[in-house]
């Protein structure tokens, strides 16, 4: 027969009714010795991590669950980096093989030449010809030139933003995606009919040919990327004056609504929230705001330039709208465009235009 120690019996008399308290904690015990186990072995399923963006002891830091890989980007595995070819000697140039139509490249010797537009094909997901073959009509080489002259101008001119001196910049897969059209792109919302020309054709509207309009599904105007990111109007909220005695030029509800729209296509396109850039008991204070803020502001400015000087006059060549764009065709949702891969190793041709 089990016998227990006299204690438990003698404990068993003066408490006969009071197994809650110990069962209970023998209940949380056991509990958080399980817990602890399973962390140990498992790791901790709702393990996060921080990125401060600010002074530190103010909150300013984005946190997200480790669990969803924020920035997982399935672009960057499937990009196809194309090595370069060496060329024997005695190679001609592309000029001397294919003749003055060469529209890019023409020094480039031919064998590279090749390579190149085998490459372009593939990250634009459809034939590319940076000469007159025979097959390739005016159009399409005018836009194909159009594109290099703009990858160039990019890498180039606005190399403190995209850093290809840096082992960084962008090529053609950086937009397209290995689609004729990149999936980014963005095209302007116009009205929906002729007497619906005011503020409300740009409201309640779902963009069904741009997936990434972030205003989506809501009553948000939609149409922030051409007026901020296009024509280059100011990024306005509000002021700390009152609104009683409102001049010309001030801020209105109209331009907070955009303005709002377009922070949250910037949030998604990098997958970040409001403190990567601002701190949030002043966002109209430039002087407490982030090192990203800065960064962001200047990629601003240099859409509103490749737009206004590369992608809204394409449209004349191509007879209809061409896609422009936005934070979200190069970004895709990820802080760094393929998280900072080399889109110009091979290529530097792409870089820097030729001389």
């Amino acid at each position: 027969m089990l016998r227990f120690p006299k204690w438990f019996y003698k404990w068993s008399e003066d408490n006969p009714t009071d197994l809650k308290g110990p069962g209970i904690l023998a209940g949380t015990v056991a509990s958080a010795v399980a817990i602890a186990t399973i962390i140990v072995v498992y790791d901790n399923p709702n393990r996060t991590v921080d990125q401060q963006t600010g002074p530190r002891g103010i909150g300013m830091d984005v946190t997200k669950f480790v669990r969803d890989n924020p920035q997982y980007d399935p672009y960057e595995e499937t990009y196809v980096a194309f090595e370069r070819v060496e060329a024997e000697e005695g190679t001609p140039t592309a000029a001397e093989a294919y003749g003055d139509s060469v529209v890019a490249f023409g020094d480039m010797d031919q064998a590279s030449f090749d390579r190149l537009q085998e490459a372009m094909s593939a990250w634009v997901g459809t034939k590319v010809v940076l000469y007159d073959d025979g097959e390739v009509d005016e159009t399409t080489l005018a836009i194909t030139e159009n594109c290099v002259e703009a990858t160039q101008y990019l890498n180039d001119d606005w190399d403190t933003h995209n850093l290809a001196s840096a082992g960084i910049g962008v090529n053609c897969y950086t937009c397209h995606r290995g689609e004729p059209t990149p999936p980014g792109a963005w095209f302007k919302a116009g009205a929906v009919n002729s007497a619906a020309a005011g503020w409300a054709a740009v409201q309640n509207r779902l963009m069904v040919d741009n997936t990434y309009t972030a205003s989506n599904f809501t009553s948000l105007p939609v149409d922030y990327n051409e007026v901020f990111l296009l024509e280059g109007a100011s990024i306005k909220v509000h002021d700390l004056e009152s609104r009683v005695d409102q001049q010309p030029g001030d801020p209105v509800w109209q331009d907070a609504e955009r303005t709002f729209a377009l922070m949250n296509h910037q949030s998604n396109a990098l997958n970040v929230n409001c403190v990567y850039c601002h701190n949030t008991r002043a966002f109209y204070d430039p002087t407490q705001v982030t090192p990203q803020w800065s960064i962001t502001t200047l990629a601003q400015t240099m859409l509103i330039d490749v737009n206004q000087t590369f992608y809204e006059p394409r449209s004349e060549v191509l007879g209809r709208e061409a896609g422009k764009v936005n934070c979200m065709t190069c970004h895709m949702g990820v802080v760094r465009p393929l998280n900072g891969t080399d889109m110009v190793a091979e290529w530097p041709e792409l870089a820097a235009p030729a001389e």
